[in-house]
């Protein structure tokens, strides 16, 4: 069934026994894992891959440090063995990152508590992929980190690890899934879930304007955010699943390149973990961790996240001179977390849910996914696939493409271009070869990436391309010295008019100036 692209296919054949509504990152993982299990199944996403919490995230791969305060032992062990296999498996998304953990009059736990916590957290990590914390006296710390406050007492350093591109290891997994025989089908939302007489029949999508209806056997929600919302979808009243907090950041420009260590500290007001991780060029200041009841889809960082984050950055990092003409852009993405009432917003459990609907007085073969974390997608989808057929999922990649990296610096780039397209993995050179013309000098990118994307990743918007392919948006021009350009290039691949180029253009300025505002917009 690989390569169905269009709904009427899949209208007019047999039934689906797993249709999957939902892109990112858990969806992606879950349609890989039904294919492999030789499921006939397909992926339903309403935007783009990895549109949604995806990638809006810290994008950090973690093992979850501050859950053991909470005593989540389990999942802590689960991501940082989660962590260890993308490290050795996705090399070219995923890297180690170090961590420097400073000592300050307003840090939540006290050193020997802190020794303690890094000293259980290598344990669980059983010393794999990372070496292990280290102490750090005051003077060695001022070495590594002048731009700290003067009242740094010393601290640690420890590592975990960062992805680059959250959105292209969504899409990796999207095209395995391909590979592997599913059906994946991005811009067409689900709008329906039929199940007349208790039990899963179809679900109806939007393809194009016309509703097309696709019989299967099985819906698993994977809707992050939206879960509730196309749960009221279906046919039978839904449970209320969802907490839902948001979690803003800002991304700022220094006087020079922020180094390659990142922070990990507590903030002065309100005792919430805060991060400060470089981005390329730009340093990435976050997160706030608010309880959020709106749309899903209008969510964006507020006047009031933005002022906590520059003014707790500021007091963390004195020395880096983060002003707010320095903000570059901000973005908020919302976590889909168990529902549960009362308590602060850190607390809640990070833990993912499988709920079978047909359990609990809802429609049998409808299955939901709620909570879950960046690093988690591979577990979580086993237990999907594991509640859907009785049966566990095999076949995950043990090793990444061979000679990636010496291809990519066999390509005759300098280092920034090499470092923009290691995202690519294997198809670096296959990249290239559409195209070396410099699109843009902040990121850099090249038209060749643009060619790809619409030939080989169904990237069908100008947003898809920059903002969730290439990671152009994500410098700091948020991708407007070159959109213009790329519309062009799409107009090319994909026969658009004139006008449609251009309403395309228009139409990422107008997503980035929601979803990346620069300060003062928000």
């Amino acid at each position: 069934m690989g390569g169905i692209l269009s709904a009427r296919d899949l209208a007019s054949g047999d039934p689906l026994d797993l249709a999957i509504i939902g892109g990112g990152i858990n969806g992606a993982a879950i349609a890989r894992a039904a294919a492999a299990t030789g499921l006939r199944a397909a992926l339903f996403e309403a935007s783009d891959y990895g549109f949604g919490t995806t990638w809006r995230s810290t994008k950090l791969i973690h093992g979850g440090l501050r859950y053991l305060e909470h005593g989540d032992v389990g999942l802590v062990f689960e991501s940082l063995r989660e962590r260890a296999w993308l490290l050795q498996t996705r090399p070219y998304l995923v890297r180690p990152q170090r961590f420097l953990l400073p000592l300050l009059p307003w840090t939540r736990r006290p050193g020997w508590q802190l020794r303690i916590g890094l000293a259980a957290y290598d344990l669980l990590a059983l010393y794999r992929a990372v070496p292990p914390h280290r102490p750090l006296s005051r003077e060695r710390l001022r070495e590594l980190a002048p731009y700290l406050p003067d009242e740094t007492r010393g601290g640690f350093s420890f590592f975990d690890a960062r992805v680059i591109a959250p959105e292209r290891l969504t899409w990796e997994l999207v095209r395995e899934a391909r590979q592997l025989g599913a059906a994946t089908l991005n811009h067409t939302p689900v709008v329906a879930i039929n199940a007349p007489d208790g039990t899963v029949e179809a679900v109806v999508v939007d393809h194009g304007g016309e509703h097309v209806t696709i019989p299967a056997r099985a819906v698993v929600n994977a809707a992050g955010p939206w879960v509730d919302a196309v749960n009221r979808l279906g046919d039978l009243p839904p449970p209320e699943l969802l907490g839902v907090t948001r979690g803003s950041h800002i991304v700022v420009e220094l006087d020079g390149p922020p180094g390659h260590d990142a922070v990990f500290s507590t903030a002065k007001s309100d005792g919430r973990v805060f991060f400060a991780v470089p981005q390329d060029d730009l340093l990435l200041i976050g997160t706030t961790d608010e309880r959020y009841d709106g749309d899903p889809s209008a969510v964006r960082p507020t006047p009031e996240d933005i002022d906590y984050l520059l003014t707790e950055g500021r007091t963390l990092l004195p020395g880096l001179d983060i002003r707010r003409e320095r903000i570059r852009y901000a973005y908020a993405g919302l976590r889909p977390l168990q529902k549960v009432a009362g308590g602060p917003e850190a607390a809640i459990s990070r833990r993912h849910a499988v709920i079978d609907h047909g359990k609990v007085g809802g429609a049998k073969g409808m299955f939901s996914v709620v909570g879950g974390k960046l690093s988690t997608f591979r577990p979580l989808a086993g237990d999907v696939i594991e509640a859907v057929t009785g049966r566990k999922p095999q076949g995950w990649l043990a090793a990444p493409p061979a000679g990636w990296r010496e291809r990519l610096l066999g390509l005759g780039l300098d280092h920034p271009a090499r470092r923009h397209l290691r995202r690519y993995g294997g198809d670096a050179a296959a990249v290239i070869e559409l195209g070396r013309e410099v699109l843009c000098p902040h990121a850099p990118g090249f038209e060749g990436e643009v060619r790809f994307a619409a030939r080989h990743e169904q990237a069908l918007t100008v947003g898809d391309v920059l903002l969730r392919r290439t990671g152009i948006g994500w410098a700091r021009c948020r991708g407007l010295c070159c959109h213009e350009r790329v519309a062009a290039i799409l107009a090319e691949e994909l026969g658009w008019s004139a006008a449609e180029r251009d309403r395309a253009a228009a139409a990422y300025a107008a997503e980035v100036a929601y979803h990346l505002p620069v300060e003062g917009t928000a």
